[in-house]
């Protein structure tokens, strides 16, 4: 049988992201595209998508190095290394015993987990994103794609530069998909969660759901995001301690 060689160098382990409140453990890869190859699948003993078959190398080697990243918190949380599968929405299919979510982008590879609570009684998940900083001339075009004119608003106060406040809130709103997804099962659109506060001494934005999503999921819940911002990306995060933080009026 042909020994496997997998590509050199192509992911290392970075420093993880220590996350306030946070019982569980967020590993953090960079990878080169440039270094990938198909072996590395079978090296990590990953299923290698129908899908892929014709996807670009870049796509191939986002996933890879974000499943790469979840082998390592499993092993981090000590436990055994599963296979986790994607979903309807690309989305990762976790085992029972954890939660866990994964972002990719621009040679980084991010995995939130942490064992699953026993008190937890939504199917609420982990939720984290990665995210380039939105040149200048995409605000205008993608502003109200992602936020209301109440949300600009509002972080026009707190923040000087409109091109990192539209990718913060992005970010936010794409790390709160992931942890809710879970529990509402279907597709819902950014503007149905509204930016109801923004706290600068803890990096934390506050969303107040604008519709019913789930039996779990209701009008007026608030949910917390963390950020951490560096020199041209920005980091989210939400996770089960942090959701349905504090109820708001029913008429919001």
């Amino acid at each position: 049988m042909r020994a496997i060689t997998p590509a050199v160098n192509f992911a290392h382990r970075a420093d993880n992201i220590t996350l306030p409140q946070f019982q569980g453990i967020c590993t953090h890869y960079r990878f080169d595209v440039n270094r990938y190859s198909d072996d590395l699948y079978i090296h990590h003993q990953v299923p290698f998508p129908s899908a892929f078959h014709s996807a670009s190398a870049l796509r191939k080697a986002e996933f890879i190095a974000g499943r790469i990243a979840a082998e390592q918190a499993f092993i981090g949380l000590g436990l055994e290394p599963q296979t986790v599968p994607i979903g309807n929405l690309r989305e990762p299919l976790w085992p029972n015993s954890v939660l866990g979510s994964i972002s990719h982008h621009n040679g980084h590879a991010y995995c939130l987990m942490m064992p699953r609570p026993a008190n937890l009684h939504s199917p609420v998940s982990l939720g984290i994103d990665i995210e380039s900083l939105i040149g200048n001339d995409d605000v205008d075009t993608m502003g109200l794609n992602i936020m209301s004119s109440s949300e600009i608003s509002l972080t026009s106060a707190y923040f000087e530069r409109p091109e990192f406040a539209l990718t913060l809130i992005f970010s936010a709103k794409e790390s709160l998909f992931k942890a809710l997804y879970p529990a509402v099962g279907r597709y819902f659109d950014f503007l149905d969660i509204r930016l109801s506060s923004i706290n600068l001494d803890d990096n934390s934005v506050a969303f107040t759901l604008r519709n019913d999503l789930s039996m779990h999921l209701l009008r007026g819940y608030t949910v917390t995001v963390h950020w951490q911002q560096f020199a041209n990306a920005v980091v989210t995060w939400v996770y089960p301690c942090l959701l349905y933080t504090s109820p708001s009026p029913r008429d919001l």
